[in-house]
């Protein structure tokens, strides 16, 4: 086997190999990073996020103005809005041109808005660029989280209207904060140990912001519940990232001077442009890392259900069914699916595939909220009536795949004698499975 073919089989299977009791700590820990970093690309890749960044990044040129318009027109309120400004500039310090090209339109787009028609339509557009953005943001979250069913529209207005009167104040907090430390660290200067620590924190706090920002991203924007430690991990990665995208900026423009010469003042906009897709590649990509935390074992072994016979499919509902009946016979709590993985050491997509099946012909029934990961399944009929050959019988009958392995069905060419027997026979076996009481 050469080096490639070695390399395939590690990321098919061996990656996915969880001998844990002659594995130590650390070789876990790192086979779990690798895990989900390469189901990460892998995912990032499939879902076409590269086209979902361009969407997005094209989405926040196109608000970006309004959404900072009605920032400050917020923050005119309270009288605060230098705050915002300095804010602003202090964010996009690699890019002072961009800063003040925003601030500048903003300002104008706020002055047209308190004359004549714009008043009204101005509104309006405001409010659509700014819902428009976080629509597109949370459908793209919501694909990530593989999320069917989105916000109703009431809620989605309540939400974000919400959280677009609160971000102002949030930015205004923000940069009292870092006016005080800033004025603190200065004081601390004089003293050996204080004045080191106090410039290392300062230094520090654009980050903590960035991970803060990317943690309410992760778990607020998909319509599911996401794991607050899902989310930390990856929000610490994207604000490294956003980091260290930043440092490249103000460090590349050494080599830029001739760009800026041929285009001018105009130089700021493609660039901005560029920082804003990477911006979205950083975010998306973390966001399907924030994914594999959560539901990394939903992905053992890559293991598809089209990759297994039906008669396999068929055993693992029954073994499913098995333990389901078995806990609610017992009066136990019902099982979840992660349970079920454990109890039967089947890997979990083949287990959901299942749960589905037998969801779909009625035998089980979902027990509590369908987005909730830790949904439980029960009987959706009396134990009395759950018998091995009712349940094949119901498995087969359901089953679109159940002539797929054979290269001719001749059910239909029997003659009636011939199609009575063989319905006689299947009914024999059935009842013989019927008769089976230890399911």
């Amino acid at each position: 086997m050469n080096k490639l073919s070695r390399l395939k089989y590690f990321m098919t299977f061996g990656i996915w190999n969880r001998e844990e009791h002659e594995n130590g700590w650390c070789k876990r820990t790192g086979l779990n990073v690798v895990r989900k970093m390469y189901m990460a690309i892998r995912l990032f890749i499939e879902r076409g996020h590269v086209d979902y960044a361009t969407q997005l990044s094209f989405s926040t040129i196109l608000a970006i103005v309004p959404i900072f318009a009605m920032i400050f027109a917020i923050g005119r309120g309270f009288g605060l809005s230098k705050y915002i400004e300095t804010w602003l500039r202090s964010t996009l310090d690699s890019q002072p041109q961009a800063a003040e090209s925003i601030i500048s339109l903003a300002d104008s787009y706020l002055q047209h808005a308190q004359t004549g028609l714009f008043i009204g339509i101005g509104l309006l557009f405001m409010l659509y660029s700014v819902l428009s953005l976080i629509y597109n943001v949370e459908n793209v979250f919501n694909i990530i989280w593989q999320v069917e069913r989105k916000r109703s529209v009431g809620r989605f207005l309540a939400d974000n209207l919400s959280m677009m009167f609160l971000v102002p104040v949030i930015i205004i907090v923000m940069s009292g904060v870092s006016i005080i430390a800033n004025t603190t660290t200065d004081h601390l200067q004089a003293f050996i140990i204080l004045g080191p620590i106090a410039r290392i924190l300062v230094k520090l706090l654009p980050f903590v912001v960035l991970t803060l920002i990317f943690i309410a991203l992760f778990v607020v924007m998909p319509n599911t519940r996401v794991k607050f430690s899902a989310a930390v991990g990856p929000a610490i990665l994207a604000a490294i990232l956003m980091l260290l995208v930043q440092w490249g900026y103000v460090h590349g423009q050494l080599f830029l001077s001739g760009y800026n010469a041929v285009y001018g003042s105009l130089a700021a906009l493609p660039l901005f442009m560029l920082w804003m897709q990477i911006s979205w590649y950083i975010c998306l990509f973390c966001a399907e890392l924030c994914y594999m935390n959560q539901y990394l074992d939903y992905y053992e072994y890559m293991i598809s259900p089209k990759d297994i016979s039906e008669a396999n499919r068929r055993k693992i509902a029954l073994l499913v069914m098995r333990h389901i009946i078995k806990r609610f016979s017992e009066g136990r709590p019902a099982l979840t699916v992660l349970e079920i993985k454990q109890l039967t050491g089947i890997p979990i997509r083949l287990v959901c595939d299942a749960l589905t099946r037998l969801e779909h012909v009625k035998l089980v029934t979902v027990v509590g909220n369908s987005k909730d990961e830790d949904t439980r399944y029960q009987p959706a009929q009396s134990l009395n009536h759950l018998r091995m050959g009712r349940i094949v019988e119901l498995l087969d009958n359901d089953s679109p795949d159940r002539h797929k392995n054979n290269h001719i069905d001749i059910s239909s060419t029997l003659n009636d004698e011939a199609a009575q027997e063989v319905r006689r026979a299947r009914e024999e076996f059935i009842q013989k499975l019927d008769d089976i009481n230890d399911l």
